[in-house]
């Protein structure tokens, strides 16, 4: 039975990881800027947790797209932070915009963001 239990959640872990990486879509470059494009027509924005998953999905876009998880000298840290902080700061006008409109009940033409490496 141990074996059957091991595998299940092995199973179960996989396939959250695959959930999560199907969320996020391949980098365009627009305008010759690594940009996601991050969609929310599958969430309530008018629920906290619809809004919290947005909030997740794009700074994980937005993680990916600047930061880098090796190590590296200071100099290019401090630019793929401020690289995030710009990203996160222009997405956040707009998931902020996505919440309005959800509250207001407007549709969304595309219902997505664009998360940009500035």
């Amino acid at each position: 039975m141990q074996p059957f239990r091991i595998t299940s959640a092995a199973v179960g872990i996989l396939m959250a990881a695959t959930e999560a990486q199907a969320q996020l879509k391949p980098v365009l470059v627009e305008s010759g800027v690594p940009t996601a494009r991050i969609s929310y027509a599958d969430l309530n924005l008018a629920a906290p947790a619809g809004v919290l998953a947005l909030d997740r999905r794009v700074s994980n876009a937005a993680a990916g797209l600047c930061l880098v998880n090796d190590r590296v000298p200071l100099e290019q840290s401090v630019l793929q932070r401020e690289c995030y902080s710009a990203a996160m700061s222009k997405a956040r006008i707009d998931i902020q915009q996505a919440i309005s409109n959800a509250t207001k009940q407007v549709a969304s033409r595309e219902s997505a963001i664009l998360v940009a490496a500035r």
